[in-house]
């Protein structure tokens, strides 16, 4: 016995499974597979075509081929029907369950742990009831590579055929293909290894993103480049030398929007890095590609999704926001995808739609994606992938029409390498990727704060005094733009003047906790604090030193010594504050 076997030997003994016995026969209910097969038609439709060509060789040579998903589970069959017959003595069949805890060591189970391609002859099975087969299986392997299931070519013992266990192995290597090419951007084949006997080898197929990333590799091209080349983009050198498989890239963009982000009263503000991201999104809202948005709460992510849907060609059709961390998640399915009517309790009798129906041809508004549990995740993945929903409790698949932004102020490459976020689901979402900049990152503070007051006000003369401002300047803001519209709408309440003063704006606790945050981190020394304070007055003075020495509450012959002291020469010209 190989290795392999041995191994897999050890575990049955291990879990006490007898091998003169009879196997766990249980099939699983119609319902369940129903649920199963859903789950995995990817799977299953780049399959299918596959079996249909293979049909003709099954039923000559008296095999069968089975698709399993990764638990074992056997969801699709095709071949012989008088060895189909006597296969379903031991249920190898659709609806059984072939892990090696139901059916000792078998090529399904076998390799779905070892996880490589295996041939289990007869004797080689652990319980004697199965000993009449001999079975070839090879695991599949998602683009970004995940485990998925198994192919298995099956027959009896006597009749094996020498070439099984390839043909497996090419089926499963061409589901792979047929994955990627349905999901990426662009495949490129590169140049087959020059090793020795690598001529009849398959090509190394590499996905790419739009933003020339790779997001997919075949087996080939992960022994080639391995999978920590996900995320990365290719060499020049490496991509000049392959070939173009596929290239679904737009050529002609129909651009309205100029190179200077347009007006959106709703967005104000001059700061040079919100523009970028404001210009983004204007140009995000002519193509249909689906957008990532990421910022810290509170930045403004849901007015940016607005804008993107107001400004494009989808503004007469329906915005739906979902925040996806307020649903729990066994309701996530019915409030996205809808349900029939009774479908669970306390369902309405009537059913409902579900949010990406509700959206009709418009935007569907995804908000915090990075809280969904992974559960909820698998389902949104299909959802995109098929471009069709099935309410809860329905047989019945609809087709889905709306784009797709998606936000989160999670840091979601990192969520990743944790295991809490899909890999194909961020890809899957991150067409167009843009960073929401944090307020304290922002230079138009005052401005944004000028703009919100006139909004508050409703049209009221409402000024801030300059220590008001100062203030407003001095604090670093971990609330976002919403923690800087709720101290205004204090700082107008309290007002009984045209003048917003400094006591108005009220940060009770918020400075101090900023302060503690910031003493976490580092504590800057007197010397770097006094620089800093001189720069910063000297930069909202516009260089006029009486005015600076003021806001800084000392004399003008003391900051003009400070000044040679620190060697600042240059009011005008301070540097980046």
């Amino acid at each position: 016995m190989s290795t392999i076997v041995q191994q897999s030997w050890k575990r049955c003994q291990e879990s006490s499974l007898k091998a003169t016995e009879k196997a766990n026969d249980q099939i699983i209910s119609s319902r369940k597979i129903k649920e199963i097969i859903q789950e995995n038609h990817p799977l299953i439709r780049e399959s299918f075509p596959l079996f249909t060509k293979l049909a003709p060789f099954l039923l000559s040579t008296e095999h069968i081929a089975l698709l399993s998903d990764q638990d074992g589970n056997i969801i699709h069959t095709v071949g012989d029907p008088v060895f189909a017959n006597q296969a379903q003595k031991v249920q190898l069949q659709i609806g059984a369950n072939w892990t090696e805890n139901n059916k000792g060591t078998n090529a399904i189970g076998t390799a779905l742990i070892a996880q490589q391609p295996i041939q289990i002859q007869g004797e080689q099975h652990y319980f004697l009831e199965n000993r009449f087969l001999t079975c070839s299986a090879a695991p599949i392997f998602s683009p970004t590579g995940e485990l998925l299931g198994v192919i298995d070519i099956s027959t009896r013992k006597e009749y094996s055929h020498p070439f099984a266990l390839t043909i497996a192995c090419m089926i499963a290597e061409a589901v792979q293909n047929r994955l990627m090419l349905a999901e990426a951007e662009r495949v490129i084949a590169l140049p087959r290894p020059l090793s020795p006997g690598s001529a009849g080898l398959s090509l190394p197929l590499v996905g790419l993103d739009r933003d020339d990333r790779i997001v997919s590799l075949n087996e080939m091209a992960k022994k080639q480049l391995g999978m920590g080349a996900l995320g990365t983009t290719l060499q020049p050198e490496v991509e000049r030398t392959g070939a173009n498989i596929q290239d679904r890239r737009k050529r002609v963009w129909s651009m309205s929007a100029s190179s200077q982000a347009m007006p959106y009263p709703r967005l104000a503000g001059s700061c040079p890095i919100f523009l970028q991201a404001k210009k983004l999104g204007q140009k995000a809202a002519h193509v249909d590609f689906p957008v990532l948005l990421n910022g810290e709460s509170g930045t403004g992510k849901e007015l940016f999704a607005q804008m993107i849907h107001e400004t494009g060609p989808r503004s007469g059709e329906p915005f739906i926001a979902v925040n996806c961390s307020s649903i729990s998640e066994n309701l996530i399915e019915s409030e996205l995808f809808g349900y029939e009517g009774g479908a669970f309790t306390g369902a309405n009798r009537e059913g409902r739609i579900g949010k990406f129906e509700a959206a009709k041809h418009g935007t569907i508004f995804l908000d915090e994606i990075g809280d969904m549990s992974l559960r909820a995740q698998a389902a949104l993945l299909r959802v995109l992938q098929e471009k069709v929903v099935t309410p809860v409790g329905s047989n019945q698949s609809r087709p889905i029409h709306a784009r797709v932004i998606a936000a989160t102020h999670r840091n979601l490459p990192e969520e990743i390498k944790a295991g809490r976020f899909r890999a194909d689901l961020y890809y899957r979402l991150k067409g167009v990727s843009i960073q929401v900049p944090p307020l304290h990152k922002r230079t138009d503070l005052i401005q944004l704060a000028e703009h919100l007051i006139q909004k508050i006000a409703g049209g009221e003369p409402l000024f801030l005094s300059n220590e008001a401002k100062l203030k407003l300047q001095s604090h670093s803001w971990p609330g976002n733009v919403r923690e800087l519209q709720g101290v205004l709408m204090q700082a107008c309440f309290l007002s009984e003047t045209y003048e917003i003063a400094a006591e108005h704006i009220q940060l009770e606790g918020l400075v101090e906790a900023a302060l503690y945050q910031e003493a976490e981190q580092v504590v800057p020394s007197l010397r770097e604090t006094e620089l800093h304070a001189i720069k910063k007055a000297l930069y909202m003075s516009g260089g006029n030193v009486s005015q600076a020495a003021k806001l800084l509450q000392i004399g003008r012959n003391t900051l003009y010594r400070k000044m040679a002291e620190y060697h600042i020469t240059s009011p005008m010209n301070q540097g980046d504050l």
